[in-house]
């Protein structure tokens, strides 16, 4: 049987207080993901959810602990040519069309003719060919947030991480992205590590949903999703969501309450 896709093992983060002991962000954090399976974290704001994230892109070091891929360690000094990241604001270059923008992460790894092809494939399957020329204050918050997504995908990513990208939107476009990323990763089956506050989005998108606890974050417990695919707005009034919903969300309330803190997520 193959082996997962990315492993961490024993992975830390603290940062230096001077004078104090080190602030533990997170700590021994084992995760192991499949190829092709969308993984969603939750839990408590301040759990070291996002800076995982970054530490598993390599923006930051690990303190200790190690990253797999496919087996072989990561370095972190190339972390970022297997993985995509979308953040939580498009971050756009305003001064950049659509295109463009979407064609940042390619230039210098395909020739010019490569490199606009599958930037405009890629803002095809997000839903936006015939806003290629448009600037980003030319469109919505959800066209934004899909050229995003387009720009992390053209690159071909290994793994997606996903760090809350649907937190600034409204609602109802936030329904919208929800219905959109599960199309988009439906055709694409790409590996996908997605953090978020909302338990129900989590839910609806993902083969598995992991809890952390409080800081120092670790990994409290993980929950199968027993729902089928392809997915729609109405698995949310099934009796399984329901109650892998109150599930989760009754051990993030504990994980707060632990903290000596209200129940924010």
């Amino acid at each position: 049987m193959a082996g997962p896709v990315l492993e961490l093992r024993n992975l830390t983060k603290q940062v230096p207080v001077g004078g104090q002991e080190p602030f533990v962000i997170f700590n021994n954090v084992n995760l192991s993901v499949k190829e092709g399976e969308f993984v969603s974290i939750v839990g408590p704001s301040g759990c070291g959810k996002t800076t995982l994230l970054r530490v598993v892109n390599g923006l930051m070091p690990p303190s200790s602990g190690q990253i797999f891929l496919d087996g072989k360690e990561l370095t972190g000094a190339d972390n970022d040519l297997v993985m995509g990241f979308v953040f939580q604001g498009a971050s756009l270059l305003p001064w950049r069309t659509s295109l463009k923008n979407v064609l940042l992460g390619l230039e210098g790894r395909k020739s010019a003719k490569e490199a606009e092809e599958a930037a405009r494939h890629y803002l095809n399957l997000v839903g936006l060919s015939g806003f290629e020329n448009h600037y980003p204050h030319q469109l919505s918050g959800g066209m934004q947030q899909r050229i995003n997504l387009a720009r992390a995908l053209a690159v071909n990513p290994r793994i997606l991480l996903m760090d809350e990208p649907f937190a600034a939107l409204d609602a109802q476009t936030r329904t919208f992205m929800q219905l959109e990323l599960l199309r988009i990763w439906w055709q694409t089956k790409k590996t996908v590590i997605f953090i978020t506050h909302m338990i129900s989005e989590a839910i609806l998108l993902s083969d598995r949903v992991i809890v952390f606890s409080h800081r120092p974050g670790r990994v409290r417990s993980e929950f199968p999703v027993p729902l089928a695919r392809p997915r729609s707005l109405d698995i949310k009034s099934d009796h399984r969501f329901v109650e892998l919903e109150n599930v989760v969300w009754k051990q993030i309330e504990e994980e707060v309450k632990a903290a000596g803190g209200f129940a924010r997520l």
